[in-house]
């Protein structure tokens, strides 16, 4: 049986109450129903963890360098809740109650109240920096609270130890705007001085500054969000200026700024068109809530016009409605070198992309080597796929160029009323079917770079002339515009004829080509670049049986001498055709004659087979297909896709024998 411990300095207290705190205390008693569960719950906790409730002893508490990391920590928090506890004290004043505000831990932070609850708090050690969680100070209103999260009053022997039994004590959590608890505001005084009202009080004060932490919170990251759309509003590399519904300048861009040379403090909140002095094309867009995408608009600006690309976006609010315009504005170096890589404006080959070593070829590639390094004009000569085009992009890309784009045309293929738009562009509505938003020329496009006129000979002699100028003033005019454009390109051209011949004929202006020969270049054809067949054909068979994903094939040296053979009309790309067609046929096996096109199988400087050489090369198939059927008349029939009775009156008229 438990000895009950009785001091002298206890209150007596005959309160259901007291009676209870005695037998579950002091006692090991089970509990009465005069006890709140939580309570009870937390009087067991504090003797399981060996807390005296007759100590007098001072709790942990924090001073100094700690104190203050402690309200460093809690600044935010201390700094919202002073307000709310300064106007609860006034609200409570000469009644007897402390307010205080404490951290998560239950170390209190902030302590207000009138000097004679201040001196009853500093006798029972209720000060700043001292630690009230139930781990240290037993059962109390703060380390309850916290503890379980919600308002809760204690008053009198509800207490663990005996010298906070002349207290009444109300707390509330608080939590930041996560619902993450942050702290607890408390209302203490005497127990004598309990009222109903106090708690609810209290709550509506923890509420208060839950509202202002999250009001800040919001404030703080609208703030942060502005801080970094501000920071990638500035960074975009294109101008952009933002409209409200009046045309006014809300926003402007550090891009837009250098390029139209304003300062944001002379122009925010004054009058786009006034500030800029755009084309009408813009200012029509914007009056009449018409879309522009990528139209070059010219701009009067201190200290001269400037043109730059411009698209105008709408701005609208989630429901839809439209608020303002937002007018993006691009080099047009940006937009070209855009063009350059999305469209396809750049060159893949290099020398290296060019095979063989025979000494003609080679001389030519020493000779295009030397001119890459220069500014020069290069005139290509030689037959239809001799690799006129290799040789110039390998020229673009040895040259000082290889940064810039290459462009590349057939003036062949261009319809003779488009060829003009096509090199020097257009304004809007230059001509009937123009594109409203006009159109940068491929001269202007190849900037920096270099530009590929293939079939030069092709040209009409109005548009000669009209190259001639380009070529002489470095400046292009576009189609319905007064105005000239500055272009830096270095134009190479080809022609599979002679052009000199052409000149003669008066097909072609004589001043043009001299204009274009600067440096002449003639590719040689396949069948004198002796010793490079073999070189070719390894490099076609590799290179196109790993595209295709077919199994390389083995060419024999009766069907290479076949190849050899072959006069070769269509050049270089003749050649790269017949290996694919081989590599197709043959599906990873030998190659077999049939798989060759007839015109090479024929005698090399035939282009059309005879009878004979038909009946040679039928008898010849007929042969091979049975071979590799294994002499099996009906797989053979299918593969020759005719009837096996076709097929034994041909076995019989060329006497083929089954093997």
């Amino acid at each position: 049986m438990s000895k009950t411990i009785i001091h002298d300095d206890i209150p007596i207290q005959n309160n259901a109450i007291h009676k209870a705190w005695e037998d579950v205390v002091i006692k090991d008693l089970p509990v009465k129903d005069s006890v709140r569960q939580e309570i009870y719950e937390s009087w067991i906790k504090s003797k399981k963890m060996g807390l005296d409730p007759y100590s007098n002893e001072p709790p942990m508490t924090l001073s100094g360098s700690k104190l203050n990391r402690l309200f460093k920590t809690n600044k935010a928090l201390i700094e919202i809740a002073k307000p709310v506890m300064q106007m609860i004290h006034i609200l409570v004043g000469d009644t007897g109650f402390l307010v205080t505000l404490s951290e998560k831990s239950g170390h209190v932070l902030v302590v207000l109240g009138d000097s004679d609850i201040l001196e009853m708090a500093k006798r029972n050690y209720y000060l700043v920096g001292c630690r009230r969680d139930i781990d240290y100070a037993g059962t109390n209103a703060i380390g309850l609270c916290l503890e379980l999260d919600k308002p809760i009053q204690l008053t009198g022997c509800e207490h663990y130890r005996v010298k906070h039994h002349d207290w009444t004590c109300s707390s509330a959590p608080i939590h930041d705007g996560k619902g993450t608890i942050i702290g607890a505001f408390t209302l203490s005084g005497s127990s004598g001085s309990q009222h109903k009202h106090t708690l609810a009080l209290v709550t509506t004060a923890a509420e208060t500054i839950e509202g202002e932490l999250q009001t800040c919170e919001l404030n703080n990251e609208v703030r942060r969000l502005n801080s970094i759309l501000s920071s990638i509003f500035d960074s975009i590399a294109e101008g952009v200026v933002a409209l409200d519904p009046d045309q006014r300048i809300t926003n402007i861009n550090r891009c837009a700024l250098q390029m139209l040379k304003l300062k944001k403090s002379l122009v925010t909140g004054k009058d786009f068109a006034k500030v800029t002095k755009p084309d009408d094309l813009l200012l029509g867009a914007l009056n009449t809530n018409s879309a522009l995408l990528g139209t070059e608009i010219n701009f009067i600006c201190p200290g001269g016009d400037r043109s730059y690309i411009c698209k105008i976006d709408p701005i609208r609010e989630f429901g839809g409605k439209d608020i303002g315009k937002l007018i993006t504005l691009a080099g047009k170096q940006q937009v070209l070198n855009m063009t350059k890589s999305i469209g396809g404006n750049y060159a893949r080959y290099d020398f290296e992309s060019i095979k063989g070593n025979s000494e003609v070829l080679k001389k030519q590639i020493a000779l295009a080597k030397i001119t890459a390094k220069t500014n020069s004009r290069v005139l290509i000569t030689g037959e239809s796929g001799t690799g006129k085009e290799l040789f110039a992009q390998a020229i673009h890309n040895y040259s000082n160029r290889n940064m810039g784009p290459f462009v590349a045309i057939s003036c062949a293929t261009i319809p003779r009323d488009l060829v003009e738009s096509e090199l020097f562009g257009y304004r809007p509505g230059a001509f009937t079917g123009a594109r409203s938003e006009g159109r940068v020329g491929k001269f202007e496009i190849a900037s920096n770079g270099t530009f590929f006129l293939d079939e030069i000979n092709s040209l009409p002699l109005d548009i000669q002339a009209k190259l001639l100028r380009v070529l002489q003033q470095n400046e292009i005019t576009r189609l319905g515009d007064s105005r000239t454009i500055a272009v830096d390109v270095r134009v190479i051209s080809a022609t599979n004829t002679n052009l000199f011949s052409e000149v003669e004929s008066k097909n072609f202006r004589e001043d043009l080509y001299y204009r274009l020969n600067v440096v002449e270049i003639s590719i040689p054809p396949l069948r004198d670049r002796e010793g490079d067949l073999p070189i070719l054909i390894e490099h076609f068979t590799e290179h196109l049986s790993t595209a295709m994903k077919i199994p390389r094939p083995n060419i024999s040296k009766e069907i290479f001498d076949i190849l050899n053979a072959y006069y070769w009309h269509g050049n270089v790309r003749e050649l790269e055709n017949c290996i694919e067609r081989v590599i197709i046929l043959a599906q990873g096996g030998t190659v077999l004659k049939q798989h060759l096109p007839h015109r090479v199988i024929s005698k090399p400087s035939t282009f059309y087979l005879n009878t004979t050489s038909l009946q040679d090369g039928y008898k010849e198939l007929i042969e091979a297909t049975l071979e590799r059927c294994n002499g099996n008349a009906s797989k053979a029939a299918k593969k020759l896709q005719i009837a096996r009775s076709t097929l034994y009156r041909k076995m019989k008229e060329f006497n083929i024998t089954r093997k």
